[in-house]
Protein backbone atom coordinates (compact mmCIF):
# COMPACT_ATOMS: atom_id res chain seq x y z
CA UNK A 1 0.00 0.00 0.00
CA UNK A 2 1.20 3.39 -0.80
CA UNK A 3 0.05 6.14 1.81
CA UNK A 4 0.22 10.08 1.38
CA UNK A 5 -0.37 12.79 4.01
CA UNK A 6 -2.38 16.22 2.49
CA UNK A 7 -3.36 19.46 4.19
CA UNK A 8 -6.18 20.87 2.73
CA UNK A 9 -5.13 23.82 0.95
CA UNK A 10 -7.32 27.34 0.08
CA UNK A 11 -7.18 26.87 -3.19
CA UNK A 12 -9.23 23.12 -2.10
CA UNK A 13 -12.43 24.41 0.12
CA UNK A 14 -16.00 24.84 -1.35
CA UNK A 15 -17.61 28.08 0.64
CA UNK A 16 -18.55 26.02 2.88
CA UNK A 17 -15.36 25.66 4.10
CA UNK A 18 -14.58 22.19 3.30
CA UNK A 19 -12.56 20.08 0.62
CA UNK A 20 -14.26 20.06 -2.72
CA UNK A 21 -14.61 16.52 -4.16
CA UNK A 22 -13.01 17.44 -7.31
CA UNK A 23 -10.01 18.45 -5.23
CA UNK A 24 -10.56 15.25 -3.62
CA UNK A 25 -10.27 13.00 -7.13
CA UNK A 26 -7.80 15.47 -8.28
CA UNK A 27 -5.62 14.11 -5.36
CA UNK A 28 -6.75 10.51 -6.16
CA UNK A 29 -5.00 10.51 -9.00
CA UNK A 30 -2.15 12.59 -8.11
CA UNK A 31 -1.54 9.72 -5.24
CA UNK A 32 -1.95 6.84 -8.09
CA UNK A 33 0.60 8.76 -9.98
CA UNK A 34 2.93 9.05 -7.06
CA UNK A 35 2.51 5.22 -6.33
CA UNK A 36 3.21 4.03 -9.47
CA UNK A 37 6.39 6.21 -9.84
CA UNK A 38 8.67 3.41 -9.21
CA UNK A 39 6.53 1.03 -11.58
CA UNK A 40 5.97 2.72 -14.57
CA UNK A 41 7.30 6.22 -14.37
CA UNK A 42 5.27 9.13 -14.40
CA UNK A 43 2.65 9.90 -16.50
CA UNK A 44 5.26 11.45 -19.12
CA UNK A 45 7.22 8.54 -19.27
CA UNK A 46 4.35 6.41 -19.65
CA UNK A 47 3.23 8.13 -22.82
CA UNK A 48 6.45 8.08 -23.77
CA UNK A 49 6.26 4.10 -23.54
CA UNK A 50 3.25 4.53 -26.25
CA UNK A 51 0.35 3.80 -23.14
CA UNK A 52 -2.53 6.00 -21.30
CA UNK A 53 -4.88 4.74 -18.46
CA UNK A 54 -8.15 5.77 -18.74
CA UNK A 55 -11.27 5.70 -16.43
CA UNK A 56 -14.41 3.72 -16.61
CA UNK A 57 -15.79 3.48 -13.19
CA UNK A 58 -15.93 5.09 -9.87
CA UNK A 59 -17.66 3.98 -6.82
CA UNK A 60 -17.16 6.97 -3.77
CA UNK A 61 -18.67 6.93 -0.29
CA UNK A 62 -18.40 10.04 1.52
CA UNK A 63 -18.52 8.25 5.42
CA UNK A 64 -18.00 11.67 7.30
CA UNK A 65 -17.48 15.40 6.56
CA UNK A 66 -14.36 15.90 4.34
CA UNK A 67 -11.51 18.17 5.92
CA UNK A 68 -11.62 21.77 6.68
CA UNK A 69 -8.99 23.94 5.62
CA UNK A 70 -5.68 23.52 7.01
CA UNK A 71 -6.32 19.94 8.56
CA UNK A 72 -4.17 17.33 7.43
CA UNK A 73 -5.90 13.68 6.10
CA UNK A 74 -4.32 10.66 4.67
CA UNK A 75 -4.81 8.71 1.29
CA UNK A 76 -3.98 5.21 1.12
CA UNK A 77 -3.87 3.49 -2.31
CA UNK A 78 -3.21 0.00 -3.48
CA UNK A 79 -4.29 -1.74 -7.14
CA UNK A 80 -5.47 -5.01 -8.87
CA UNK A 81 -4.27 -5.96 -12.25
CA UNK A 82 -5.67 -9.15 -12.05
CA UNK A 83 -9.20 -8.46 -14.10
CA UNK A 84 -8.09 -9.13 -17.27
CA UNK A 85 -8.14 -5.70 -19.30
CA UNK A 86 -9.90 -3.51 -15.87
CA UNK A 87 -7.15 -3.12 -13.42
CA UNK A 88 -8.88 -1.61 -9.94
CA UNK A 89 -7.77 0.71 -7.69
CA UNK A 90 -8.89 1.57 -3.81
CA UNK A 91 -8.39 5.15 -2.26
CA UNK A 92 -8.61 5.10 1.37
CA UNK A 93 -9.22 8.27 3.02
CA UNK A 94 -8.53 8.65 6.96
CA UNK A 95 -7.61 11.68 9.76
CA UNK A 96 -4.75 11.50 11.56
CA UNK A 97 -6.35 9.42 14.29
CA UNK A 98 -7.33 6.86 11.49
CA UNK A 99 -11.08 7.79 11.10
CA UNK A 100 -12.64 6.85 8.09
CA UNK A 101 -13.36 10.12 6.51
CA UNK A 102 -14.50 8.79 2.75
CA UNK A 103 -13.37 5.23 0.08
CA UNK A 104 -13.44 4.84 -3.47
CA UNK A 105 -12.88 2.03 -5.72
CA UNK A 106 -12.07 2.78 -9.99
CA UNK A 107 -11.77 0.62 -12.49
CA UNK A 108 -9.34 1.61 -15.50
CA UNK A 109 -8.20 0.59 -18.94
CA UNK A 110 -4.61 0.76 -20.43
CA UNK A 111 -4.74 2.09 -23.84
CA UNK A 112 -2.24 1.24 -26.71
CA UNK A 113 -1.62 4.95 -28.21
CA UNK A 114 -0.87 3.36 -31.44
CA UNK A 115 -3.80 1.74 -32.21
CA UNK A 116 -6.26 3.20 -29.49
CA UNK A 117 -6.96 -0.09 -27.82
CA UNK A 118 -7.23 -1.40 -24.53
CA UNK A 119 -4.45 -4.06 -23.70
CA UNK A 120 -3.56 -6.23 -20.33
CA UNK A 121 -1.76 -4.32 -18.15
CA UNK A 122 0.23 -7.18 -16.60
CA UNK A 123 1.28 -8.06 -20.08
CA UNK A 124 2.69 -4.85 -20.83
CA UNK A 125 3.91 -3.53 -17.48
CA UNK A 126 4.65 -6.61 -15.43
CA UNK A 127 6.01 -4.26 -12.90
CA UNK A 128 2.25 -3.52 -11.69
CA UNK A 129 2.10 -6.97 -10.15
CA UNK A 130 4.97 -6.43 -8.03
CA UNK A 131 4.49 -3.33 -5.17
CA UNK A 132 1.34 -2.07 -3.44
CA UNK A 133 -0.75 -4.83 -5.17
CA UNK A 134 -4.01 -6.64 -2.94
CA UNK A 135 -6.77 -8.21 -4.13
CA UNK A 136 -9.84 -6.04 -4.73
CA UNK A 137 -13.67 -7.29 -5.80
CA UNK A 138 -14.27 -6.37 -9.15
CA UNK A 139 -17.98 -5.49 -8.33
CA UNK A 140 -19.45 -2.14 -9.11
CA UNK A 141 -22.51 -0.24 -7.95
CA UNK A 142 -25.28 -0.76 -10.71
CA UNK A 143 -25.58 2.83 -12.50
CA UNK A 144 -28.82 2.29 -14.85
CA UNK A 145 -29.07 4.56 -18.29
CA UNK A 146 -32.65 5.21 -17.47
CA UNK A 147 -33.96 7.34 -20.03
CA UNK A 148 -37.61 7.08 -19.33
CA UNK A 149 -36.90 8.99 -16.32
CA UNK A 150 -38.02 12.63 -15.89
CA UNK A 151 -35.89 15.71 -16.45
CA UNK A 152 -35.52 18.08 -13.81
CA UNK A 153 -32.96 20.61 -15.08
CA UNK A 154 -30.95 20.20 -18.20
CA UNK A 155 -27.90 22.41 -19.15
CA UNK A 156 -25.74 22.66 -22.61
CA UNK A 157 -22.53 24.10 -22.29
CA UNK A 158 -19.29 23.74 -24.77
CA UNK A 159 -16.19 21.73 -23.38
CA UNK A 160 -13.61 24.80 -22.30
CA UNK A 161 -10.11 24.32 -22.83
CA UNK A 162 -9.08 23.85 -19.42
CA UNK A 163 -11.28 21.05 -18.66
CA UNK A 164 -8.95 18.74 -21.30
CA UNK A 165 -6.22 16.93 -19.43
CA UNK A 166 -2.99 15.66 -21.24
CA UNK A 167 -4.61 13.01 -23.22
CA UNK A 168 -6.66 16.21 -24.70
CA UNK A 169 -9.85 14.22 -23.64
CA UNK A 170 -11.79 15.84 -20.74
CA UNK A 171 -10.11 15.07 -17.04
CA UNK A 172 -12.52 12.58 -14.97
CA UNK A 173 -12.43 15.16 -11.91
CA UNK A 174 -13.76 17.48 -14.39
CA UNK A 175 -17.13 15.90 -15.18
CA UNK A 176 -17.61 15.65 -11.26
CA UNK A 177 -17.13 19.16 -11.04
CA UNK A 178 -19.67 19.87 -13.99
CA UNK A 179 -21.99 17.71 -12.08
CA UNK A 180 -21.70 20.04 -8.99
CA UNK A 181 -21.49 22.74 -10.81
CA UNK A 182 -24.84 22.46 -12.09
CA UNK A 183 -26.56 20.65 -9.22
CA UNK A 184 -29.76 22.29 -7.92
CA UNK A 185 -29.11 24.49 -5.45
CA UNK A 186 -31.06 23.12 -2.76
CA UNK A 187 -29.14 19.64 -2.65
CA UNK A 188 -25.95 21.40 -2.47
CA UNK A 189 -26.56 22.31 0.93
CA UNK A 190 -27.00 19.25 2.13
CA UNK A 191 -24.33 16.05 2.80
CA UNK A 192 -23.38 13.47 -0.14
CA UNK A 193 -23.42 10.29 0.94
CA UNK A 194 -22.07 8.27 -2.49
CA UNK A 195 -21.78 9.67 -5.85
CA UNK A 196 -21.31 6.24 -8.97
CA UNK A 197 -19.76 7.20 -11.84
CA UNK A 198 -19.91 4.99 -15.49
CA UNK A 199 -17.31 6.45 -17.88
CA UNK A 200 -17.88 5.28 -22.27
CA UNK A 201 -16.41 8.00 -24.15
CA UNK A 202 -14.33 11.03 -23.36
CA UNK A 203 -15.65 14.46 -24.64
CA UNK A 204 -13.00 16.69 -26.80
CA UNK A 205 -12.82 20.01 -26.99
CA UNK A 206 -14.97 22.53 -28.61
CA UNK A 207 -17.90 19.99 -28.33
CA UNK A 208 -21.23 20.68 -26.87
CA UNK A 209 -22.31 18.65 -23.70
CA UNK A 210 -25.68 18.50 -22.20
CA UNK A 211 -26.21 17.63 -18.60
CA UNK A 212 -29.46 16.30 -17.59
CA UNK A 213 -30.39 15.31 -13.97
CA UNK A 214 -33.10 13.32 -12.73
CA UNK A 215 -35.09 12.41 -9.46
CA UNK A 216 -34.92 8.47 -8.98
CA UNK A 217 -36.77 7.88 -5.46
CA UNK A 218 -40.15 9.73 -3.76
CA UNK A 219 -37.86 11.13 -1.95
CA UNK A 220 -35.41 13.47 -3.37
CA UNK A 221 -32.25 11.92 -2.18
CA UNK A 222 -31.00 10.39 -5.31
CA UNK A 223 -30.23 11.65 -8.76
CA UNK A 224 -28.75 10.42 -11.64
CA UNK A 225 -27.00 12.80 -14.14
CA UNK A 226 -26.51 11.78 -17.86
CA UNK A 227 -23.66 13.70 -19.54
CA UNK A 228 -24.51 13.80 -23.45
CA UNK A 229 -22.41 14.48 -26.50
CA UNK A 230 -23.51 16.78 -29.03
CA UNK A 231 -24.52 13.99 -32.58
CA UNK A 232 -23.95 11.11 -29.60
CA UNK A 233 -27.17 8.76 -28.41
CA UNK A 234 -25.37 7.47 -25.59
CA UNK A 235 -23.98 9.25 -22.77
CA UNK A 236 -20.54 9.58 -22.03
CA UNK A 237 -20.83 9.22 -18.40
CA UNK A 238 -23.79 8.38 -15.86
CA UNK A 239 -23.67 9.54 -12.29
CA UNK A 240 -26.35 8.41 -9.79
CA UNK A 241 -25.79 10.97 -7.01
CA UNK A 242 -27.62 9.92 -3.07
CA UNK A 243 -27.91 12.89 -0.48
CA UNK A 244 -27.89 12.08 3.28
CA UNK A 245 -31.41 13.24 4.45
CA UNK A 246 -31.91 16.65 5.47
CA UNK A 247 -31.02 17.79 9.31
Amino acid sequence: MFTREITVQPSDVSCQGNLKLKNLLDYFQNTAGLAVENIEGTTTDLIARGYAWVLTRYDIEIISKLPALDEKFLITTFHDPSHGYNTLRVFDVKDLNGNSIAWAKSSWLLLDLANMRPVKAAAHLPEIQSRDAEEISPDFSEIKDDEEAAILKSVEFPVRFHDLDYNSHVNNANYFGWVFDECPVDLMKRELKSIYASFRSGAKFGEKVTLNYSSLDENKNIFSCRILREGVKKPCVNFILEWREEN
